[in-house]
């Protein structure tokens, strides 16, 4: 299988979202904004995608963390330095931002404590740091129940389903075969918008076309797989 990144409508959506927040022109009115989904439909790969390509900085998932842990990892993007106190990393971050404006991406922003997510408010008001934050729908809730923040956020996206399209292209590249419309309705159906069982589908209709020299993939085959999957 070919490792390829599916440019999908939520990919453009979410570029331009953080072009926007990257952009002087978003010093005027909030700066913070929300992206939100369910697990699995690409909020995360897009992100490093982002990053990657830009000046942005991405931090990842911590299910553990504390002020001077995430300002760490923040400082470390941006200036390959890492203060042991809160007051040195909020130094770094004023003096990083001053020389350019970077998007400051966080992964998972709904397992972050309150107090961090309004030390993050902060930081974006004091030092013009466009923030991102990510995270599954509960994330709006929390940040609808402090105005402060709610009010802070200038861009929300919320990613949606994988389409059939989605998975007829990633097959195309992926595995460089065509897929006809019934399987591909059935690993829709399957997946419930979700990437990741669309990749676990994909593996094992890869294993059996090479066990037995199919160069299309049968619906049958398909439906076999998705089913057994079902049993998991």
């Amino acid at each position: 299988m070919r490792e390829c990144f599916l440019i999908t409508e939520n990919v453009n959506r979410f570029d331009d979202l953080c072009t926007e927040m990257e952009d002087r022109r978003s010093l005027i009115g909030p700066s913070m904004a929300m992206v939100t989904g369910p697990a699995g439909r690409g909020k995360s790969e897009s992100a490093k995608k982002f990053a990657v390509n830009s000046g942005a900085v991405y931090i990842p998932p911590m299910n553990k963390t504390s002020a001077t842990m995430l300002l760490g990892e923040i400082t470390l993007d941006l200036a390959k330095v890492m203060p042991g106190r809160v007051a040195g990393c909020l130094e770094v971050i004023q003096a990083e931002m001053a020389k350019r404006r970077r998007l400051v991406i966080i992964d998972e922003a709904d397992l972050i404590p309150m107090p961090l997510l309004e030390m993050l408010r902060n930081i974006n008001e004091r030092y013009s740091c466009p923030i991102l934050l990510i995270g599954e729908d509960g994330l709006t809730r929390k940040l609808a129940s402090r105005s402060r923040i709610w009010s802070r956020i200038r861009r929300r996206m919320a990613f949606e389903p994988v389409t059939q399209s989605n998975i007829v292209l990633f097959f195309r590249k992926a595995l460089e075969v065509n897929i006809s419309a019934g399987a591909t309705q059935l690993i829709e159906l399957h997946c419930e918008g979700d990437w990741r069982p669309v990749l676990k589908v994909a593996v094992d209709i890869e294993r059996a076309l090479e066990a037995s020299g199919l160069t299309e993939i049968p619906e049958d085959l398909v439906r076999d797989i998705v089913d057994e999957d079902k049993k998991k």
